[in-house]
């Protein structure tokens, strides 16, 4: 073999040392891949691992959770009526709470409430917890103002309910969703009537609106629907000079619809014209 044949075989042979270092790089390159690969699936695991714990702990949390709030620990061993109470009866209370099942954080406040505001004279009920065995129950009674209908009461709200009373209250008799209405009225009224010292003792509003008083005296005031304060008034303005001439004696039925005068019905005689 010549020497230019030599030379050209060396150069085209590739150098030992290039063809080391190039398996070398291959070689690091699945290294990289392969290392990549289980580093990449161990995160995986671990994430998975972390959601099988927290999705266990939870389930179990709630489990335990569940088991606490049934424990004697937590039963309403007390119980806290509140409220300035004249006419509910506070033992009556007590027994209702005590048939509601639960304690205190699984008992329904919901249909306890619900049942207790169906005693007589309670108007509305609240419900607290108080750590760690205590319910406390504020109830704000009814306020009767006046009797309403033939047997029910009238409280301070204007809301007609229905218990046993035997004081002495004025009587109004009207339609359902009126009450508030007519104890306004009532309350305008009786400022009217004041300077001659006299009070509305019974009032009845008709579904038509149209207004019927009655005295303390049992004078009947036959008001009409339309500029009842107005007919009120200019009757207390002609009141002195009408019960000086013993015009009006009590008793007496008054029809205020007219619009210059009024007819007077003494007790036991027909009603005529009065200017």
């Amino acid at each position: 073999m010549s020497s230019l044949s030599l030379q050209r075989f060396w150069r085209s042979k590739p150098p030992e040392s290039s063809s080391v270092a190039a398996r070398s790089a291959f070689s690091g390159q699945e290294r990289g891949k392969s290392i990549l690969s289980i580093s990449f699936l161990e995160r995986y695991a671990v994430r998975l691992l972390w959601g099988v714990l927290v999705l266990g702990l939870l389930t179990g949390g709630v489990g335990l959770v569940d088991w606490l709030v049934q424990r004697p620990y937590f039963q309403i061993h007390h119980t806290v009526i509140t409220g300035s109470l004249h006419q509910v009866d506070r033992a009556l209370v007590l027994k209702s709470v005590q048939r509601i099942q639960g304690g205190l954080f699984t008992a329904d406040l919901g249909v306890m409430a619900t049942e207790l505001r169906g005693i007589p004279w309670v108007r509305s009920v609240r419900l607290r917890r108080i750590w760690p065995d205590t319910l406390e129950v504020q109830v704000e009674e009814q306020d009767p103002v006046a009797y309403w209908g033939e047997e029910g009461l009238l409280n301070r709200q204007g809301e007609p309910f229905n218990a046993e009373y035997l004081g002495e209250l004025p009587h109004f008799e009207g339609p359902p969703d009126r009450g508030a209405e007519m104890l306004d009225a009532w309350h305008r009224f009786n400022h009217l009537l004041h300077p001659i010292d006299h009070h509305v003792e019974e009032m009845t509003l008709t579904e038509r609106g149209s207004w019927t008083l009655v005295l303390e005296d049992d004078t009947r005031l036959i008001m009409g629907k339309d500029g009842v304060e107005q007919r009120l008034q200019r009757l207390v303005e002609a009141w002195p000079a009408l019960r000086q001439n013993g015009a009006i004696p009590p008793g007496s039925t008054l029809d205020l619809r007219y619009a210059n005068g009024l007819a007077v019905r003494l007790p036991g005689t027909a009603a005529q014209g009065r200017s």
